[in-house]
Protein backbone atom coordinates (compact mmCIF):
# COMPACT_ATOMS: atom_id res chain seq x y z
CA UNK A 1 0.00 0.00 0.00
CA UNK A 2 1.31 3.52 -1.20
CA UNK A 3 2.46 5.93 1.25
CA UNK A 4 0.56 9.36 1.20
CA UNK A 5 3.75 11.00 0.14
CA UNK A 6 3.87 8.30 -2.45
CA UNK A 7 0.39 8.87 -3.40
CA UNK A 8 0.76 12.83 -4.13
CA UNK A 9 4.14 12.38 -5.70
CA UNK A 10 2.39 9.79 -8.73
CA UNK A 11 -0.37 12.45 -8.46
CA UNK A 12 2.16 15.30 -9.08
CA UNK A 13 3.75 13.23 -12.05
CA UNK A 14 0.50 13.00 -13.71
CA UNK A 15 -0.53 16.61 -13.38
CA UNK A 16 2.48 17.64 -14.98
CA UNK A 17 1.52 16.10 -18.40
CA UNK A 18 -1.82 17.74 -18.57
CA UNK A 19 -2.70 20.42 -20.72
CA UNK A 20 -1.73 23.86 -19.49
CA UNK A 21 -5.03 24.62 -18.39
CA UNK A 22 -6.03 21.85 -16.43
CA UNK A 23 -2.68 22.30 -14.68
CA UNK A 24 -4.06 25.67 -13.60
CA UNK A 25 -7.17 24.46 -12.17
CA UNK A 26 -5.41 21.73 -10.06
CA UNK A 27 -2.99 24.38 -8.31
CA UNK A 28 -6.42 26.43 -8.01
CA UNK A 29 -7.88 23.89 -6.05
CA UNK A 30 -4.27 22.68 -4.23
CA UNK A 31 -3.82 26.41 -3.39
CA UNK A 32 -7.35 26.45 -1.60
CA UNK A 33 -7.05 23.25 0.38
CA UNK A 34 -3.28 23.77 1.61
CA UNK A 35 -4.34 27.92 2.17
CA UNK A 36 -7.41 26.99 4.53
CA UNK A 37 -7.66 25.67 7.42
CA UNK A 38 -11.54 24.65 6.83
CA UNK A 39 -12.82 25.21 3.89
CA UNK A 40 -16.54 26.97 4.06
CA UNK A 41 -19.22 26.29 1.47
CA UNK A 42 -20.03 30.01 0.01
CA UNK A 43 -24.57 30.05 -0.16
CA UNK A 44 -24.55 29.09 -4.02
CA UNK A 45 -22.47 25.81 -3.28
CA UNK A 46 -24.79 25.28 0.07
CA UNK A 47 -27.70 25.85 -2.10
CA UNK A 48 -26.52 23.41 -4.68
CA UNK A 49 -25.72 20.35 -1.98
CA UNK A 50 -28.69 20.73 0.56
CA UNK A 51 -31.07 19.18 -1.73
CA UNK A 52 -29.04 16.27 -1.98
CA UNK A 53 -27.67 15.67 1.50
CA UNK A 54 -31.72 16.11 2.45
CA UNK A 55 -32.07 13.34 0.05
CA UNK A 56 -29.18 11.00 1.96
CA UNK A 57 -30.92 12.06 5.25
CA UNK A 58 -34.44 10.53 4.13
CA UNK A 59 -32.19 7.48 3.24
CA UNK A 60 -32.75 8.23 -0.57
CA UNK A 61 -29.82 6.91 -2.59
CA UNK A 62 -29.30 5.91 -6.26
CA UNK A 63 -30.04 2.26 -6.85
CA UNK A 64 -27.33 0.35 -8.27
CA UNK A 65 -28.75 0.54 -11.78
CA UNK A 66 -28.65 3.95 -11.74
CA UNK A 67 -25.26 4.60 -10.87
CA UNK A 68 -24.08 2.11 -13.71
CA UNK A 69 -26.21 3.95 -15.94
CA UNK A 70 -24.47 7.42 -14.92
CA UNK A 71 -21.03 5.78 -14.99
CA UNK A 72 -21.40 3.95 -18.34
CA UNK A 73 -22.71 6.75 -20.08
CA UNK A 74 -20.81 9.39 -22.66
CA UNK A 75 -19.39 12.34 -21.69
CA UNK A 76 -21.01 15.07 -23.90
Amino acid sequence: MLKTEEKLERLFAKLRTLPQQRQQLAVEALSEIADEDLYVLSDEERAVLEPALDRARRGEFATDAEVDEAINKPWT
